[in-house]
């Protein structure tokens, strides 16, 4: 005889079943957001500390002896692409392999792969503000994103009437690079200690952005018969996050002064030390030779001084020196439009 459930009973059943999941339906809400979040994360706990290295960038941190260091040879590599649109190309930086060359006015930046030896991308900022004078460039140490290829890029305007190192987002749409500023940091002093032709360096280790400029308004070693200095300030680097950023010398948290030299170029910081180009490229004026300078940022002195690199064969002025994570120093030259390799005692030669 078949059995027919009673009305009551079959309330009795839905009542239980519903209560059933209700009952285990948090732990479905706790596998669903777990299960996910230990698949995202899994990817990185099994690349070792691969989720830092998407996040930040430490600079190109070389083991060189900035004591013992000596240049043994300037060789050049090639001519510098679309010299003939721009012609004048200063600051420059290292990521990873790849050198970044940004032409003056920051229309472009040029980026070369260092092992190829070739022209892997050109960057067209769309910039029109002709105040540009891309003397120093650098990368901070964190990425805008973690799809990015390259972290913020940094621009020191040298010669604006209101001095700013600008961040820069590069990122790709459309399989184009493109840019946007995210980050303006202005350095300003109080009257009486004015600094002229100030150019922005980064230190990684430190987390130090530092600024060294003229105390007077020249880029010569002395005006109207009194010397010149080149003055040193430390800042700690804000985060990318404070889109404008006033820095007052007065609040720096070290500074020092170095006799002045003619017409500082780009540079970089490494375990340190300050490896800084100056001058042009003339033969016969002392004071204008290509030089070259090694910093101790820590104890304030110089600890070398190159007064003449054009003893290695070359007579350029050399607008920039980067540094590469195999430990090559790259330069370009402005009055021949090349790119060279400072080739140095590596301790592994």
């Amino acid at each position: 005889m078949e059995q027919v459930m009673k009305p009551e009973n079959k309330m009795k059943n839905f009542l239980h079943k519903t209560w059933e999941i209700l009952t285990k339906f948090p732990v479905y809400i706790t596998l669903a957001i777990l299960i996910p979040s230990l698949i995202y994360t899994g990817r990185y706990l099994f690349k070792g500390n691969k989720i830092y290295e998407n996040l930040y960038f430490f600079g190109n941190d070389v083991q060189v002896n900035a004591e013992e260091f000596e240049i043994k040879e300037i060789k050049k590599l090639f001519k510098i692409a679309d010299a003939s649109s721009f012609g004048n190309y200063q600051g420059a930086t290292c990521y990873e392999n790849y050198y970044f060359l940004c032409s003056n006015n920051f229309e472009v930046i040029l980026v070369y792969d260092m092992k190829t030896k070739k022209l892997e991308d050109v960057i067209h900022t769309n910039a029109v503000n002709t105040d540009y004078h891309c003397n120093t460039i650098f990368f901070g140490d964190t990425f805008y994103s973690s799809r990015d290829k390259y972290p913020i890029l940094y621009i020191s305007m040298e010669n604006a009437p209101v001095h700013s190192t600008i961040g820069y987002h590069i990122y790709q749409r459309g399989g184009q690079y493109q840019i946007e500023q995210v980050q303006k940091l202005t350095l300003t002093w109080p009257k009486g200690k004015e600094l002229y032709f100030p150019n922005s360096y980064y230190d990684y280790e430190e987390g130090l952005l530092y600024y060294g400029g003229y105390a007077l308004n020249s880029y010569r070693r002395s005006k109207d018969g009194e010397p010149n200095s080149i003055q040193y300030y430390a800042f700690y680097m804000p985060d990318y996050r404070f889109a404008e950023v006033e820095l007052n010398i007065e609040d720096a948290v070290d500074s020092f002064t170095l006799p002045a030299e003619t017409a500082t170029q780009g540079g970089f910081i490494s375990n340190g030390y300050l490896y800084q180009t100056f001058s042009f490229h003339k033969k016969d004026v002392e004071e204008d030779k290509p030089k070259m300078r090694v910093v101790d940022l820590r104890e304030h002195t110089i600890v070398k001084d190159f007064q003449d690199l054009g003893i290695y064969g070359i007579y350029d002025e050399f607008e920039n020196i980067a540094i590469s994570e195999d430990g090559h120093l790259y330069s370009s030259g402005n009055y021949y439009l090349n790119i060279y390799e400072f080739e140095y005692n590596r301790e592994n030669d």
